[in-house]
């Protein structure tokens, strides 16, 4: 497997000189930009029109990651060139969030009518799809012996529009899902997050799907009111992302997970999250420390790196747009702190999303993550004997 970032010419990417394929060999190609980048399709059809032969697959972003620096002001994108592994892409565009179930259910049942799929990467409408429901659709189907990872495409701290590419020019409401078939890929993977819980633990009690209204019997907005003050209050959802909930589900209390506030809707007093909070579910504020972020995204490298046993020849970072809220000027430290891991012998790419979709750390089990920084690498190996 050979992969290595695109460079951008006059608006037009370029296999970088030196490179031991050429454009025609390039079998997949992964990119990355805001909104406002991607929305005329230009790029897209540039990234096409340079590598013909390749499934080109992409999203908008709140910031985009190549090696250890982020930057706002250009597309980035990588191109994989595979030697024993076949690539499949397949799209859905859903129309309503409540079918995001059967929308993974879908793609997984497509995925998997051809044999040998070792692995799918995913990108999703970060607005318009319950990424929740569409992890649990796709597991649903493909079970947790195939890795599922991913994100949910971003536009930054605007919440009005999210693209993907799926086939086609960047538009939202679309589901692309990348399937990796054959016995040599490997697909490595690690999710860290870093935040400190605080406060009391409070009990959900009245909520639907990924909205939340009252906690311990009492209104959530007016918790966050109360934590926030009427300054911070008045700025949700963004300032809501700095103080994201930890969730322990009743049905599974040893796995926590994090949700990320999304939304706030006035009228009926709701918060909505980047994934579902049941009824009954145990929830605790979070808040962040740089350092422990930064060694959150370093763990998170480590651990995709560490179970790739060919050594890793790509990795994809897919980190939380709240994480680059609260640090600010100090985000690039989690960047760094994957580069180090790595090594410069390891290219990588990666944007800010507004979710990111991973098996939970020490399990094979695939779900939704918010406030993390999730870190996928791939390879292949040479003799899959």
């Amino acid at each position: 497997m050979f992969s290595q970032v695109l460079e951008p010419c006059e608006d037009r990417y370029i296999w970088p000189v030196g490179s031991p394929f050429a454009s025609a060999d390039v079998d997949l190609v992964l990119y990355f930009g805001s909104r406002e980048q991607l929305a005329s399709g230009n790029r897209h059809t540039e990234l096409q029109n340079e590598f013909p032969a390749a499934v080109v697959c992409g999203c908008s972003t709140g910031g985009q990651i190549v090696g250890d620096t982020i930057v706002d002001d250009v597309v980035v994108a990588m191109g994989f060139v595979f030697e024993r592994t076949e690539i499949r892409l397949v799209a859905e565009n859903l129309a309503d969030p409540a079918a995001s179930r059967s929308c993974g259910e879908a793609l997984g049942r497509t995925l998997a009518a051809s044999d040998g799929l070792a692995g799918v990467f995913v990108l999703a409408d970060g607005l318009n799809v319950n990424g929740n429901d569409l992890v649990t659709g796709l597991v649903a189907t493909l079970g947790e012996a195939i890795p599922i990872t991913g994100g949910m495409a971003c536009d930054g701290t605007v919440f009005g529009q999210t693209l993907v590419a799926g086939g086609a020019a960047p538009r939202p409401n679309v589901v692309a899902a990348i399937g990796f078939y054959g016995p040599a890929f490997r697909m490595g993977y690690g999710s860290g997050a870093g935040w400190q819980v605080f406060g009391p633990h409070r009990r959900v009690t009245r909520s639907s799907g990924n909205r939340v209204y009252d906690v311990d019997g009492a209104p959530i907005l007016d918790l966050y009111r109360r934590y926030l003050g009427d300054d911070e209050f008045a700025g949700l959802p963004r300032t809501g992302l700095l103080y994201p909930l930890q969730i322990h589900h009743p049905e599974a209390p040893d796995m926590k997970v994090i949700r990320a506030v999304l939304g706030v809707d006035h009228t009926d007093g709701s918060m909505y999250f980047g994934g579902d909070i049941p009824v009954g579910s145990i929830v605790q504020l979070m808040r962040g420390n740089f350092q422990r972020l930064a060694e959150g995204a370093g763990q998170a490298a480590a651990a995709a790196r560490d179970c790739v046993d060919t050594g890793a020849s790509a990795a994809i970072l897919v980190s939380c747009i709240g994480r680059r809220i609260l640090m600010g000027s100090r985000t690039e430290d989690e960047v760094v702190a994957v580069a180090e891991e790595f090594g410069t012998s390891v290219p990588c790419i990666g944007f800010y999303s507004l979710g990111e979709i991973s098996p939970f750390p020490g399990t094979h089990c695939t779900g939704l993550h918010n406030q993390t920084m999730t870190v996928v690498a791939f390879s292949e190996r040479m003799d899959p004997a």
